[in-house]
């Protein structure tokens, strides 16, 4: 189990066509109840939650204000996390500010949100690519501002200099068709990635949002899914099984695991996650607020 921490943010830099946030209401709390926030993470911590989350409805990153006064409470809990995760697109991690050294009178380059993730003891960047073989394709699909746009291979290059762990987290689109699953493991491998992971697309007729539109007409078939599967079964290793029953293999030194329920709406007897909202208060699910702990 892992707890969620939901960094809030106004809106999102991004426009992201299936973001499953603009599916339900998520209010930007600006208020910082810095007591409030310590006592569900002692929460956590009295649950032996050794994995914490930073993510949001918008790129974490937007608000480092936030991320400051967390930085606080961390430090004041001695860093109760051990593993420390962000989930992002990638976007802002690679934003530089050059100055001149002081005592050296020399140019130098600082990369003020490395800095950040640093202090916060993050280790492992997750990050959410919708076309893993085409850079152009994955940010016109994710909607990344012309301005913000790297190149997959660049910024994990980037990253796995400063020690941080890359997880491809690979939304399973239509441009996954026809790709054969060894070809997705070798390009994943060779970009530098640590691990990856398989997150299937769904959507639900019930509902009419465009979100649920645009997945429906864009989501890889189910032939996609169960070659990527077969292929994980046959040739990797399985190493662990998580709580909720999703098992993780090693696969041409990759850790592997393909996520089904990425909300954890049918796995419900299995509590897979906590989430500390904007509020400041915690839930068991993201879209529903009956599920309310304290």
């Amino acid at each position: 189990m892992n707890i969620q921490l939901v960094v809030p943010t106004k809106g999102c830099v991004n426009n992201c066509p299936f973001c499953c946030s603009k599916m339900h209401e998520s209010p930007y709390e600006t208020r910082f109840d810095a007591i409030e926030i310590e006592k569900r993470i002692k929460e956590a911590m009295i649950r032996g939650i050794g994995t914490c989350v930073l993510t949001g409805t918008g790129e974490v990153l937007q608000n480092t204000t936030f991320l400051a006064k967390l930085y606080v409470i961390f430090e004041k809990l001695d860093h109760p996390f051990p593993n420390m995760e962000i989930q992002t697109t990638g976007v802002m991690l690679m934003h530089s500010k050059s100055y001149i050294n002081s005592k050296t009178g020399l140019e130098e380059i600082d990369y003020p949100f490395i800095t950040i993730l640093k202090q916060l003891r993050v280790n492992t960047i997750s990050l959410s690519i919708s076309d893993l073989f085409d850079d152009d394709n994955n940010a016109s699909i994710i909607g990344i501002p012309q301005k913000l746009r790297f190149k997959l291979s660049e910024l994990i290059s980037f990253l796995k200099n400063r020690n941080f762990n890359v997880r491809l987290s690979l939304n399973m689109l239509n441009n996954l068709d026809g790709r054969a699953p060894e070809e997705i493991f070798k390009y994943a491998k060779s970009l530098g990635a640590d691990q990856i992971s398989f997150k299937r697309m769904y959507y639900n007729d019930e509902f009419q949002y465009v979100q649920n539109e645009w997945i429906r007409d864009n989501m890889c078939s189910e032939k996609t899914i169960n070659d990527i599967k077969d292929f994980v079964f046959e040739w990797g290793r399985h190493i662990y099984t998580l709580e909720f029953g999703a098992k993780v293999y090693s696969l041409y030194g990759l850790s592997t695991v393909i996520v089904d329920d990425c909300m954890a709406v049918t796995n419900t007897d299995t509590q897979r996650y906590i989430i500390l909202r904007e509020n400041g208060k915690l839930y068991c699910h993201w879209d529903d607020e009956g599920s309310l702990i304290f």
